[in-house]
């Protein structure tokens, strides 16, 4: 079916709409003079794309910074998975058309090649999360035809751990809707898939040895196995009714505690958290608060943000004992209160601790390890020859001035993935990923672009009262971060880093996102 769909006046070069034909919604836009339609919706979670960025032929997703090329429709940058559909354009006089074949999609399968015998190498990806369930997929996509094999301890095929703590604990996600592909489609692309557990990795020798005292020598290995949910140094620690979520199978045991639970404690302000006191308190749970902070997230976004969310979960019934530690966790044979430092007792059937991860690195031998657990890779996600990290575990060097960081997000973890696999098929290029994460509390998405642990200063933007708002870290006179809800801001402000056109900080004080917009169609200055 062809359709007009708008009149070359309808858009100035660099802008784009949402369009439909029939009934599949699209994505019109004009670059360089030219028209390009694409799917209207991310294939993630459906986030529409006419309200995000728009750079030269790249499309960033508002909601969680997936980005694909106009061009092509192919995936440039996760979470998504899929590419989105492209459509022919034809401009005919003053009329825009656009060509829908019969019973197309909003989105397809990225290109993969296909398995080959004549391949004999083997690459291998330790792990099971973001990283390496992006990283076997990237290779296929890079044309690498030799034998993959993906090693996880956990017997599940890679599932959305994200919504771990989000709406799967909330119940507003269902069982099904977990897994990120199905068990035919690693079969359908030569993927295997170990349940193993690695007891060991010598990186010099490129030789991981199994629990069952089997072994690989594999000619690439990328290690991706994130962290382990830390639990509190404390009496009692261990007793029924203490937990923590990290896996699928955490959320699950959570989920049965619960149903007889009259009182929860959330021990820590992390984002894992205040994500389960959200989840909880959805639920109908009574969940208090434990933490050494002021305010949630003090440390990580400052007072500003925090005190949102703060009276947020307030608003929705949660109590908060901030300030505070948990001394011991008392009960026999279950948990039944918690003590915290100043000695007062807080009942609770249900503790969940968001204390942190422990790296999983143990395995490692033969190359020195960072005090943390992590390793030190290059601008290609490399350890060593033939051996590559990605995820949490890894300390890249970071291309936005930051030195050596490690960033414990699960698009960066994607964002790895997909480099350090490009790397092992021969197409690596340097890591140029610009760090993005989301929490969605209640009714409240928040996102938050780049990198900062320190700054002199934040510049909010918008209202805070009705959260609406776009909060700016500034350091030494740069713009290193920035967070919020205001999602065009946000893609913007993420497109300016990538390309270096980031303005000096006073510019976008009071800036809409539409004047963000301008900057990245205009030639690379740092506007002040």
């Amino acid at each position: 079916m062809e359709q007009r769909v708008a009149s070359i006046h309808d858009l100035q070069d660099g802008q784009m709409k949402q369009v439909k034909v029939g009934e599949l919604p699209l994505l019109l836009a004009r670059v360089g003079g030219e028209y390009y339609a694409v799917s209207a919706r991310c294939p993630h979670y459906g986030g529409p794309l006419a309200e995000g960025a728009l750079h030269q032929c790249r499309v960033t997703c508002p909601w969680h910074h997936s980005v694909f090329d106009l061009g092509t429709g192919n995936l440039l940058e996760p979470p998504a998975l899929d590419a989105i559909a492209r459509f022919d354009v034809r401009v005919d006089g003053e009329g825009v058309f656009v060509t829908v074949p019969e019973g197309a999609t909003g989105k397809r399968e990225m290109p993969m090649c296909a398995r080959a015998a004549a391949d004999a190498r083997l690459f291998a990806i330790i792990g099971g999360g973001a990283a390496a369930s992006t990283a076997v997929e990237t290779l296929r996509q890079e044309g690498f035809a030799g034998r993959i094999v993906m090693i996880s301890a956990e017997d599940r095929l890679p599932y959305d751990r994200p919504n771990c703590s989000k709406d799967y604990l909330a119940g507003t996600a269902k069982a099904e809707w977990m897994a990120l592909r199905s068990e035919s489609f690693y079969e359908q692309h030569g993927i295997e898939r170990f349940h193993k557990r690695v007891i060991s990795l010598d990186v010099p020798a490129r030789k991981i040895v199994f629990e069952d005292g089997s072994n690989l020598s594999p000619d690439a290995i990328l290690v991706a196995t994130g962290g382990r949910a830390r639990q509190l140094n404390v009496p009692g620690s261990q007793l029924p009714g203490v937990y923590t979520l990290r896996s699928w199978d955490d959320t699950d045991a959570l989920i049965g505690a619960i149903q007889s639970a009259t009182n929860i404690a959330v021990i820590g302000g992390s984002f894992i958290a205040m994500e389960v006191a959200a989840s909880l308190q959805h639920r109908g749970a009574h969940v208090t608060v434990v933490a050494p902070e002021r305010v949630p997230f003090e440390r990580t976004l400052g007072a500003q943000i925090g005190t949102v969310f703060l009276h947020l979960h307030e608003q929705h019934g949660v109590e908060f004992r901030l300030g505070h530690s948990v001394r011991r966790f008392s009960g026999t044979p279950h948990l039944n209160a918690v003590e915290l430092d100043d000695g007062s007792m807080l009942k609770a059937d249900v503790a969940v601790v968001g204390a942190g991860v422990t790296l999983a690195t143990e395995f490692i031998s033969g190359i020195q390890l960072n005090q943390d657990g992590s390793l030190d890779v290059d601008e290609h996600l490399l350890v060593a020859d033939g051996v590559y990290a990605a995820g949490d575990i890894a300390r890249y060097p970071d291309p936005y001035g930051a030195g050596r960081v490690r960033i414990e997000h699960w698009r960066l973890a994607q964002q790895h993935g997909r480099a350090a696999a490009k790397a092992m098929a021969g197409h690596g290029e340097p890591f140029t990923g610009v760090p993005f994460f989301w929490t969605r509390q209640y009714e409240l998405s928040l996102g938050y672009v780049g990198h900062a642990t320190q700054w002199d200063e934040t510049i909010a933007c918008g209202d805070l009262g009705q959260n609406d708002f776009t909060v700016f870290y500034v350091k030494d006179g740069r713009l290193l971060a920035a967070a919020g809800t205001q999602d065009a801001e946000l893609a913007a402000f993420s497109e300016l880093m990538r390309t270096g056109q980031l303005p000096a900080p006073d510019y976008v004080r009071n800036k809409s996102a539409a004047e963000l917009m301008k900057l990245l169609h205009a030639p690379v200055t740092s506007p002040t």
